[in-house]
């Protein structure tokens, strides 16, 4: 007899989509971004072996799981470690260039010195360090100065009124970010961290007078006044170290 069912059920979908490992979509979310890793698989992976490309996720896989966590925190760690790796690799070459290649005396034996101790180590850190704190600090001060000048958050203005000034000022995320510049404490107090130092705090405040000119605050300046006038100001400054002290300058 036949069915009585005008149409028959369709079979339960068989193939279903296999979600990536946990570990592996961590991995490749902190390592490489969706795009590239796009491209890694248009140009490397797939002219790999038949194993490694069965083992490798497609991109659509790798490009859905990126959608799913928060990419922002994801981009930063990962521009984080390439700085790290570069400057490490840099470091680490021009060890060997300097110590090997340049050198005018044979080379002495080196006292072996721990990893947590060593200088180029730190300074790698650091640098990573400031970069990642700069722009989680600059994004989390970001949203919450938008958030905070939403009509959601006038009664906190209102309870607050220099706290909520403060935070939604437009400096604010800026002067904020700013506070990565601690992470260069984790470098060794040597000649090189005085030097970034004294570099930071001038070009901030190049950039300090630059803003406050095309704003206008030194619309009344003499015509003369600019910014030669900074090099005899530089010059004697050279003068009365090499005069005075003349340790500081590199020997020939």
């Amino acid at each position: 007899m036949a069915s009585t069912e005008p149409y028959p059920s369709s079979p339960p979908s068989i193939a279903k989509t296999s979600k990536l490992d946990p570990v592996l979509r961590n991995a490749l979310r902190y390592t490489i971004s969706a795009k590239e890793y796009k491209t890694l698989h248009e140009y490397l992976i797939t002219r790999s072996p038949a194993a490694l490309r069965k083992r490798a996720p497609p991109p659509a896989k790798v490009e859905s799981s990126s959608r799913a966590g928060d990419d922002a925190n994801a981009a930063a760690i990962r521009a984080s470690l390439r700085v790290f790796i570069a400057s490490q690799t840099g470091l680490q070459i021009w060890d060997l260039i300097t110590t090997r290649l340049l050198a005018r005396h044979p080379a002495k034996a080196r006292t072996k010195i721990s990893i947590l101790r060593s200088p180029n180590l730190r300074l790698s850190l650091s640098l990573s360090l400031i970069l990642f704190f700069h722009r989680t600090l600059f994004r989390f001060l970001t949203r919450l100065r938008s958030t905070l000048l939403s009509k959601d958050a006038g009664p906190f203005r209102r309870r607050n009124p220099r706290i909520a000034r403060s935070l939604t000022s437009k400096l604010a995320p800026a002067v904020g970010a700013s506070l990565a510049g601690f992470a260069l404490g984790v470098y060794p107090a040597d000649q090189l961290r005085l030097t970034i130092a004294i570099y930071i705090s001038t070009t901030a405040a190049e950039f300090a007078y630059n803003a406050l000119d095309t704003e206008g605050w030194f619309r009344n300046k003499p015509w003369w006044w600019g910014s030669w006038m900074l090099l005899p100001l530089a010059t004697g400054q050279l003068l009365h170290a090499f005069v005075f002290d003349r340790d500081c300058f590199p020997k020939v």
